[in-house]
């Protein structure tokens, strides 16, 4: 079955507070949402494409003008697509935003007309609960403040950002919180690729190895990696390098790894997702399932992929949601002790308000 109509809508959605992203500055949130409609007009598929400025190298108007240019050409059809190849049939060449929220949006279309949740051969009984890891920033004292307010609401992974800039501050509050909260909490910190390799081993030898499960890109090369771990017996993650060095998942030795973080629209593909996901998984490496500032569309795809891949998938960075002021799904994150309820975050993304929402453009296939 093939879809016969498609909707472009355009939101605008201001930030809580300006969003830091890679040296600038964020005030709003814009993206596309993407609707395919049956030729009845009774089921719409709806997919989210929103590259988000210095994570992407596409513009929002271009991705516009790609998907808009491909429409014509692309073979959109559905009843036997999973997550494992929804996007078979796109060029390669296409911007990962645009390829993402293509599949979304077909899956979703699928989902809906089959009244099936996406999956893949050979998938495990999907997670019903999802921990979600909140993120702490700021000063000390609001760390601590934040971290006692999520670890009070049942949040028991806390992600903290660090910067080469600020090093002393990491450290006084990885401190903090490991003697705020001894080992009730995992503690994941992120340092963008900020350190140099003498100064990042210098830096995490202060901080008890015990205390951090992993440090994602701790170092400004990938590949010194191990070189990292040998020095301080501290595991890493791999984040941009994902996208930034395609193939690093099968250079590096897996036992300086302690996670693998996956921004779908970076990626672009959810196979690419999916196959190295699948692989982390299966050598006990957690695979972390992370937003960049989407919607409850795109946010409620994410958790439903994090609970396909494992039965007990590991605590998801899906809280991006709090820095929105509103959303364009209602009420689709409800987290309860620091767990999300995946089937109904997931059916809930697939009935989006879009009211508020400016239609750009309607096409007929």
């Amino acid at each position: 079955m093939k879809p016969g109509f498609v909707s472009i809508h355009r939101y605008s959605i201001p930030f809580v507070r300006p969003v830091p992203v890679r040296g600038s500055s964020l005030d709003t949130r814009d993206g596309l949402v993407i609707g395919l409609q049956t030729h009845d007009g009774s089921r719409t598929g709806f997919g989210e494409i929103a590259p988000l400025p210095g994570l992407h190298e596409e513009t929002l108007p271009e991705a516009l003008e790609q998907f808009v240019s491909l429409l014509p050409a692309l073979n959109l059809s559905i009843g036997d697509l999973s997550l494992s190849d929804a996007g078979q049939e796109l060029p390669d060449d296409i911007f990962p935003s645009v390829r993402a929220g293509i599949e979304m949006s077909l899956l979703n279309l699928q989902s809906v007309a089959s009244e099936k949740f996406p999956t893949f051969p050979g998938a495990p009984e999907p997670a019903k609960k999802l921990p979600i890891n909140a993120l702490l920033f700021g000063t000390t004292e609001s760390v601590l403040a934040m971290a006692n307010d999520y670890f009070r609401q049942g949040y028991k992974t806390f992600k903290l950002k660090v910067q080469a800039a600020d090093p002393d501050l990491a450290v006084e509050q990885a401190l903090s919180l490991r003697s705020a909260f001894g080992y009730d909490i995992s503690l994941r910190l992120d340092s963008n690729r900020s350190f140099q390799l003498e100064d990042a081993c210098a830096l995490f030898s202060r901080i008890p190895r015990e205390s951090i499960e992993y440090i994602e890109e701790p170092v400004s090369d990938p590949f010194l990696i191990p070189e990292f771990f040998s020095r301080t017996g501290i595991r890493s993650a791999l984040d941009e390098s994902l996208w930034m060095n395609p193939g690093i998942w099968n250079e590096l030795p897996h036992e300086c790894l302690g996670g693998v973080v996956f921004k779908p629209s970076r990626l672009g593909s959810f196979s690419r997702t999916l196959a190295i996901a699948l692989e982390a998984e299966a050598e006990g490496i957690g695979a972390v399932i992370s937003a960049a500032y989407e919607t409850g569309i795109g946010l409620g795809f994410y958790a439903h992929l994090a609970s396909a891949i494992s039965e007990k998938p590991a605590a998801c960075g899906l809280d991006t949601f709090r820095q929105l002021s509103r959303d364009i799904v209602p009420g689709s994150f409800d987290i309860t002790k620091g767990y999300l309820l995946t089937e109904s975050a997931y059916r809930n993304s697939l009935k989006p308000d879009l009211s508020t929402l400016e239609l750009v453009e309607t096409w007929t296939l």
